[in-house]
């Protein structure tokens, strides 16, 4: 995981992979880790929990990420740093 993050961060980096997509990917990998915790819900108690709240997590990266992709399209950038204006 941490070579594709690595992956991402630099294609980020260099500009090729937008900010909202960076957030989509943030997203789909938390529900991927979500899904295979659940496959071990019946040998661990807490997975169930820790998986939803992975998938609220992803449900926000996913929100955040569909949102600055519309306002990129728009001209605008929601997820710019508000330090610099």
């Amino acid at each position: 995981m941490r070579v594709l993050r690595s992956a991402a961060a630099t294609l980020l980096a260099k500009g090729n992979i937008s900010r909202g997509w960076y957030a989509i990917l943030t997203a789909w990998a938390l529900l991927v880790v979500a899904h295979l915790l659940s496959t071990v819900a019946d040998t661990d108690p807490a997975a169930p929990y820790v998986a939803g709240g992975l998938v609220v997590l992803a449900l926000q990266q996913l929100w955040r990420g569909v949102k600055s992709e519309y306002a990129e399209r728009a001209g605008r950038s929601p997820l710019a740093d508000p330090s610099a204006e």
